[in-house]
């Protein structure tokens, strides 16, 4: 009976997974569930670095056009903060080559690409 459920499963958990980078409205609760552990994720109500669900409403918008002026400059917490309060977002990131990242766009997102000397190469929201 378990052999016939096997292949059902998959494919409903491949769905699941193939659904989850789509953008997602500000009412979903389960946003804020799939996150990567390795990434330097920060909201300015949370001192662990992770963003919690209620970091993707709000209201709060990203716009880092301004800030492309930081590209190749070395990135620290407290530049990532700096920078995550001026573009306007309530969360940021700093990502790193090779790191796994969780996919999904996220308008309140800053992200900070940097190289492996922490560098910053690109500076972009989602």
């Amino acid at each position: 009976m378990i052999r016939k459920l096997i292949p059902f499963l998959l494919v409903a958990s491949l769905t699941a997974c193939a659904n989850t980078g789509a953008p997602r409205s500000s009412s979903s609760s389960a946003s804020g569930s799939s996150s990567a552990s390795s990434s330097s994720e920060t909201a300015p109500s949370s001192s662990s670095g992770m963003s919690s669900a209620s970091g993707y409403g709000g209201g709060k918008s990203c716009d880092a056009t301004a800030l492309q002026s930081q590209i190749g400059q070395k990135a620290t917490p407290s530049v990532l903060e700096d920078l995550r309060s001026r573009s306007g977002s309530a969360t940021a990131r700093m990502l790193r080559p090779g790191q796994l990242v969780t996919m999904e766009y996220n308008a309140t997102r800053l992200n900070l690409i940097v190289d492996d000397k922490d560098v910053m190469t690109a500076i972009r929201c989602g």
